[in-house]
């Protein structure tokens, strides 16, 4: 299991990023969180994985606290941007990143190559990839880990259809057979196609945790965005915005 506790994340400006933020997720799930912009999505991630150090609050997996080595070794991420080194082939990433977690399963990675179409890409040099290719790239790698948990920030942003598709087929698959993932989205379609929960943020907190059903049902919405906007307290500006594109 999966566990945030309490987290907290205040900034040396005073400004609190993350606030009292609970979540658990169990193995073979697949839990989304989702807020609109500047809500504290990355900054939890961040926390999450060490990159800034929590003001408070406890981060889990299984009995590991996120500042242990073997806590890292067991989580995998796909980051929104596509920060990845240009200078290496794709084949040379792969590797590093193996290296790096002492993967020695070859025939997973070689599984996902084919499945995102980059056999022939790999021994180019990142950086003549496109958009896509690296986002490509950046699934590879992190699915062919075997982790307890997959972190996946908006990671359908620049590929094509069908590696969409093939995408959300193996986060089912990952999760019915190996371990759970955690999503940051905007795209509520796919959060309600893909997860057994979703956690609603705003501003730091959050609003509300359920079932796509139990969301829709408590907010009397047919649609997941529509729960969204009211949950995040948008519901008002939505109005207002309509009133503004009824007059353009």
């Amino acid at each position: 299991m999966f566990t945030i506790e309490k987290l907290t994340k205040t900034y040396k400006n005073n400004v609190t990023a993350v606030k009292d933020f609970h979540l658990k997720i169990d193995p073979h799930q697949i839990v989304a969180v989702a807020g609109p912009n500047g809500s504290g999505k990355t900054t939890m991630i961040n926390c999450i994985l060490g990159i800034i150090k929590h003001t408070e609050g406890t981060i889990f997996l299984q009995d590991v606290t996120n500042d242990e080595p073997s806590f890292k070794k067991q989580v995998a991420y796909v980051p929104d941007d596509l920060l990845l080194p240009e200078a290496l082939t794709g084949a040379e990433y792969l590797d590093f990143v193996s290296s790096m977690y002492e993967c020695k399963t070859i025939h997973r990675r070689n599984q996902l190559i084919e499945l995102f179409d980059m056999d022939s890409a790999l021994s180019r040099p990142i950086e003549t990839y496109s958009h896509g290719m690296k986002k490509k790239t950046q699934l590879i790698a992190a699915f062919m880990l075997d982790s307890q948990l997959v972190i996946m920030d908006e990671p359908f942003r620049g590929l094509d259809i069908e590696a969409v598709i093939n995408t959300k087929k193996l986060m089912k698959r990952y999760a019915e057979h190996h371990g759970a993932i955690l999503l940051s989205t905007h795209d509520m379609l796919s959060a309600e196609e893909l997860c057994h929960k979703i956690a609603i943020i705003s501003k730091g907190n959050k609003m509300d945790e359920g079932t796509v059903s139990a969301l829709k049902e408590k907010y009397q919405s047919s649609t997941l965005e529509q729960v969204f906007l009211k949950a995040s307290m948008l519901s008002d500006r939505g109005a207002h915005f309509d009133e503004i594109i009824n007059h353009f």
